[in-house]
Order: structure tokens, then sequence, then C-alpha cells
């Protein structure tokens, strides 16, 4: 039997409930507000990055999100977040089932919220099943400008890729959710993995000239290594060592099992605590930490999507710089054509005898 006053519960508890305002977190979190506050209805932003870094959280932060997000009082929502969850069959990505997760995410008074002799949501789902997807994309539309939503985010859009039909109907989609950005006035999030950016590339005039917005992990940089030895002091505070130790003691460990990524970090540590509370032990040790580390096989998985996702981010910066806009390439196109003799003018030609009409 587990003691529910041991500090190790105290401490996993803790950890699941902690916002460590380290160093990369707070100054994307700063970005984000900044660049939403500039960019106009109907346009988008993006944010990328490595799995478990943190980006959900931190645009719940920026823009004053909380975990319920609920209608106020005067049955407002300034942001409503949803997830593009694949969850269709075979693990594909459904524009329906998406709207519905959308009607649900805005706390629709018809479809969204089963009534109140329906507390299983049997009939709900009877409902969603009989009713078509325009008319759900109808209802949400309405049901943004009656809640005077500001914001649209779309959590995990990377899963996109899943839907039938590939990367043309991925494209269709990403243009699908500009349309209504652009109809019903709001601003549009996007927030996924490093695989939303070749998704991106499907459609870039949905970005323009506007980079994604990169919340990278940790490196082996001075500054890095600086900020990250902040999150372990933090960190350090809520859990007990032998002697003298702490989790900078194993620092180098640390930050290569996590990949430098905060939220991988406390899924470690987390998972460490549970493997003590389970056998009696008091102390962290470095044996424990080394028993919890992800397999190998694993992490370098991870580690492999990783940078192949920030080879993405690079590319994508340097072809937004040297390729021109559509319209520019046009203007260069026509202006290279250029007309000898002067306008409205054609050259003289003789027509054939016996051709005149």
């Amino acid at each position: 039997m587990v003691s529910p006053d041991c500090w190790i519960c105290a401490a996993i508890d803790q950890i699941q409930l902690s916002k460590i305002e380290h160093k990369r977190y707070v100054s994307v979190r700063r970005k984000i507000a900044a660049r939403l506050r500039a960019i106009l209805p109907g346009e988008l932003m993006v944010l990328v990055g490595p799995p478990r870094v943190g980006k959900s959280r931190c645009i719940c932060d920026a823009l004053s999100i909380s975990e319920e997000n609920k209608p106020d009082a005067k049955l407002a929502m300034s942001a409503v977040m949803v997830d593009a969850e694949n969850s269709a069959k075979n693990g594909e990505f459904s524009t329906k089932d998406f709207m519905i997760s959308c009607l649900k995410a805005i706390h629709h008074p018809i479809y969204g919220t089963p009534a109140e002799g329906d507390p299983w949501g049997f009939k709900l789902d009877q409902l969603l099943h009989k009713t078509s997807e325009a008319t759900l994309r109808q209802a949400f539309e309405r049901a943004l400008e009656l809640r005077q939503t500001e914001y649209l985010i779309i959590d995990e859009a990377h899963h996109v890729k899943y839907v039938p039909g590939g990367d043309a109907a991925a494209a269709r989609v990403l243009d699908s959710w500009k349309c209504l950005a652009n109809k019903t006035k709001v601003k549009l999030v996007f927030s996924g993995s490093y695989k939303l950016l070749p998704l991106l590339a499907l459609a870039p005039h949905m970005v323009g000239r506007q980079s994604p917005l990169d919340f990278g992990r940790y490196k082996a940089t001075p500054s890095d290594i600086s900020n990250w030895e902040q999150v372990l002091r933090e960190f350090s505070k809520l859990l007990k060592f032998d002697n003298d130790e702490s989790l900078s003691t194993w620092n180098r460990l640390l930050f290569e099992g996590s990949l430098g990524c905060v939220g991988l970090l406390s899924r470690w540590l987390r998972s460490c605590l549970a493997s003590m509370l389970s056998e009696g032990l008091d102390t962290l040790t470095l044996k424990a930490l080394l028993a919890d580390r992800l397999p190998t096989v694993q992490e370098g998985k991870l580690l492999e999507e990783i940078l192949l996702g920030e080879a993405d981010m690079k590319q994508f910066h340097e072809t937004s710089k040297a390729q021109p806009l559509p319209q520019e390439a046009d203007i260069e196109l026509k202006s290279s054509r250029k007309k000898n003799g002067r306008p409205f003018q054609r050259h003289s030609r003789r027509s054939p005898a016996g051709g005149r009409v």
C-alpha cells in the first residue's frame, strides 16, 4: 500500500502541474503573443517543434486560455482550441470527425453538447451521424461568429497528412481551413510537429513570406546549457537525493536522454519516480535514472525525427528567401518578353494570290 503522504507522490503531482518559466519557453510565449497581435483576421500563424516540448501549453499561456475553456457569462469564447485527430477508420483523418470536434470544442448547444436527457451522448451521436458535413461546418461557422471568437487554434495539425487521397487531399484540407478563417474573420493558428512543414509546402500561399515559428529544443551551446541548468535546478527542488547530489550532477546524461526537451525530461522523471514508488526507494539515484531511460531504439528514432524536422525548418527558411512569390515570378516573366516595334502595329504580310475574300 502506497502512503498518500509520501514525498514521491507529492513530487509526481507537482511535476505534472509544474510550469517552469525557463528561458526558451518564455521567449516563444512572447513571440506567439506578438505575432498573434500583429496578424489580421483571416491570417495564419504556425508553431512547430519537437514532441513534448510544450507547444500546446505555450499557446494557451500566450492567449490566457483556461484548461476548461468554456464560454464566459456573455456566452463568448475568445479562443477555440481543437485537436486534429486521426481517429477515423484505419487511423485516417476525417474532415467530418474534425468538424464534430470543432463543435464540441466551441460548446455548440445542439451539435456539441448532449441534452439533459442524454447523459451518455447516445442521441447526440445519432444526430451527428445523420447530419451532413456541410451542415456541421455551417453550424461551426455560425458559432464562431456568435461566440465572438478571435482565435481558432488547430493543434496537432500535422495529422492532416493522414487524410485519404494523399498530398493533394491534404492541401485541399489546409485551403479549406484558410477559407474558414477568411469567412469568419478569425485568426488561425496551426500547431504541430516538424511533419507539418512539408504539408505547408503543398500550399505555400497560406504562409506567404511569414516563416513558421520554431519552438526548438535546447542544444549543446553555452547559452542553452546554462538555461538547461536552470530547468534542472527547478526540478531538483521537488526531489530527494543522497549526500549533496542533484539533477545537475547528471546534467549531461539528462540532456542527452531527453534530447534537450523539457517535456521529455518531465516524463522521464515521473517514470523514474513511479518505479521508485513501486520498489520502495526513498532517494533518486543514478541507477534509478538509468533504469527508466528510453530504450536506445526509441530514443534514436525520436532523435532522427527531430533532426529531420530541424533540417526541414532550415530548408523552409532558405526556400522562402530564394524563391519569389508566384505573382513576382509572373511579373518577371512578362517583363522579359520584350516586344519589337511600336505598340498596336503588326508587321505587314503579303496575302497569297487569290486569298482575299
